[in-house]
């Protein structure tokens, strides 16, 4: 399943917001520095969906804050 995310770094709390049925936004405590925010994406959509972090894939969008993301089962 691909959904589209829009990530808004420096925030108080990490946290998933759906917008639609595949758009959502994602704040993370993590500042886009080196890859910390993508990282937190990742860990923090993983465990909203309950999968594992292997198992969740930034398709498009590693250096801007709208990002396509790719969950496997």
């Amino acid at each position: 399943m691909r959904i589209k995310v829009r990530v808004k770094p420096g925030k108080k709390e990490s946290k998933v917001i759906k917008r639609d049925f595949a758009d959502y936004e994602v704040c993370v405590k993590a500042p886009p520095v080196k890859g910390a925010a993508n990282r937190e994406v990742i860990s923090v959509l993983a465990n909203y969906f309950n999968v594992k972090p292997y198992r969740v894939r930034i398709v498009q969008g590693l250096t801007v804050s709208t990002k396509v993301i790719e969950l496997s089962e």
